[in-house]
């Protein structure tokens, strides 16, 4: 799944996670881009033996991510403002849940952009599992912080907001609390792969989990033993998930199946779907053409052509499936795959959904319609009257997003991959986006230390196996598949115009062989024919 890498409070504070170490960014409230500061905390491990700055000074060279159970890294981040302090979460691979707080008023005094202050712990919880979706929320006017788990559990941790402010000296750092937690929900067999807590258009309020067996699961907070419903219709694990509180009970999520559907989490339905992408094979990448087939005993499209013009009538489609080759037909659809989305974000007010995808140096801005007024057609009929959302605008990044979010002022942030680490656009006309990561103080402060401490990101936020293959996938799905399974299953996604191309590349390549073949036998008979 990926990770909760990115989240932000408002349009001035934003926590994001680069790799092993997490760091909050706080932007003076001036409203003048141009004008405004920004301090830069470092949310500091609860433990000693973690990475901290100086080692990766004395290093400069810090491992990236590719080693995914290392206890160091990041799994989640997440910030809220409960009363007159700013609290941040930060899950790590060492099973630990730390929490941290600062003054929200004078945010910006005492600091600059040249010095990253220290932050040690407000409180420590251990978890049973990792835990990669973090939430915020209340429960009867007890603030808690909700974690989901790789078991598939949400749980619940209080938040001590009557404790001091976190610290910059380690030696008062709390150690890990054993406060009574709360098991919330829990997904049978299955992890949990995102988690958001929303309030609906009808004042009711939900917790929507998402999992890897396709499904995301509505259900009432705090009583969530209450199923409300679930959103069903990907055909694989749940990649991410956001969702929002607004007028419009909107929640967007993401699939290994490439598809990013957006639905009402109030009726339970889908409402649209974002065009899937597809990746650039690598003829695609060196300007090949992808018609050609010029490998040693393939054809070449003039005997192709001619091929076709004699293929043999009355050929059994049994003979097809014998005859083709499982390399070869790995070979052909790999030149056609999907791009899993990483991360998606909703727009505070419905305006936009954002989606950043797996080897795709760029993220997609999507529009939303807006609603139909109350004397016209409602909202659900409204939304169900289109099936896709069609692209608004791409946003270029010079190396890999891996986290995206939207701010109270209509911004996008980006995370990515060094040497950019934090991108910023913003729109003035409500339609196209702008990048103003030169002048955004958020971006300028964040680099500056990232940059300054040469940290390297992960490549990718999915985890995958020793051979490439994304962890999250189920055993039976990774199988290779033979040419009848793929053509009854679609080895390619089922809208994919390249499938016909594929087929028809095997068939050619197939009726070649047995062509080949018929002449070596006619010349075997031959040959004996003679010598006897």
């Amino acid at each position: 799944m990926s990770k909760q890498l990115l989240h932000s409070h408002n349009s001035d504070v934003i926590v994001a996670a680069l790799n092993h170490r997490a760091f909050t960014v706080v932007s003076s409230s001036s409203s003048d881009q141009t004008s405004q500061n920004a301090i830069v905390y470092e949310l500091m491990a609860p433990s000693s033996k973690s990475s901290s700055a100086a080692e990766t000074k004395s290093d400069g060279n810090d491992k990236s991510g590719d080693e995914p159970n290392d206890d160091n890294e990041i799994q989640a981040v997440c910030c809220t403002k409960i009363g007159s302090c700013m609290w941040f979460a930060v899950s790590r691979g060492v099973k630990t849940l730390s929490l941290y707080s600062i003054p929200a008023e004078s945010n910006t005094e005492g600091g600059s952009e040249e010095t990253t202050k220290l932050l040690y712990p407000s409180a420590i919880y251990n978890l049973p599992k990792r835990a990669r979706s973090l939430a915020f929320t209340s429960v009867d006017n007890l603030q808690v912080i909700v974690a989901g788990d790789l078991s598939g559990d949400a749980i619940a941790f209080p938040v001590p907001t009557d404790a001091p402010s976190s610290t910059s000296n380690e030696n008062e750092a709390v150690k890990a609390m054993s406060t009574p937690k709360r098991l919330l929900l829990g997904h049978t067999a299955s992890m949990l792969t995102g988690l958001n807590v929303v309030i609906s258009d009808q004042q009711q309020q939900f917790i929507l989990t998402a999992d890897r067996d396709e499904k995301v699961r509505i259900s009432y907070f705090p009583e969530t033993h209450i199923i409300h419903g679930y959103l069903l219709g990907h055909s694989s694990f749940i990649s991410c998930m956001d969702a929002i509180s607004n007028e419009r009970s909107l929640c967007l999520t993401a699939s290994g199946d490439g598809t990013s559907r957006l639905w009402d989490y109030q009726t339970s339905k889908e409402v649209g779907m974002l065009p899937v992408v597809i990746k650039k094979s690598a003829q695609e990448e060196n300007g090949d053409d992808m018609e050609e087939v010029d490998d040693e005993g393939k054809p070449t499209p003039e005997e192709k052509d001619e091929m076709e013009e004699n293929d043999v009538e009355g050929e059994e489609e049994d003979d097809f499936d014998e005859d083709f080759d499982d390399e070869e037909e790995e070979e052909s659809f790999d030149h056609h795959t999907v791009a899993v989305p990483l991360s998606v974000a909703l727009h505070p007010d419905a305006k936009f959904a954002a989606v950043a995808r797996d080897e795709i140096q760029s993220i997609d801005i999507h529009p939303i319609p807006p609603v139909a007024e109350k004397s016209q057609l409602s909202t659900s009929f409204q939304l169900s009257n289109f099936v896709s959302l069609h692209k608004k605008q791409t946003l270029e990044c010079k190396s890999q997003p891996l986290a995206v979010r939207f701010t109270s002022d209509s911004s996008v942030l980006v995370l990515a991959r060094e040497p950019e680490y934090l991108l910023h656009f913003n729109t003035t006309d409500g339609a196209s986006f702008n990048d103003i990561s030169q002048s955004s103080c958020l971006t300028k402060a964040l680099c500056k230390v990232a940059q300054s401490q040469k940290i390297t990101m992960p490549a990718t936020t999915l985890e995958r196996n020793d051979y490439g293959e994304c962890t999250l996938q189920k055993k039976e799905d990774r199988k290779e598949l033979t040419a009848q399974q793929n053509t009854e299953k679609g080895g390619l996604h089922w809208n994919d115009p390249g499938r016909k191309v594929t087929a028809k590349k095997a068939q050619a390549r197939k009726r070649h062989r047995k062509k080949e073949q018929q002449k070596a036998d006619g010349e075997k008979q031959t040959n004996e024919e003679a010598s006897n």
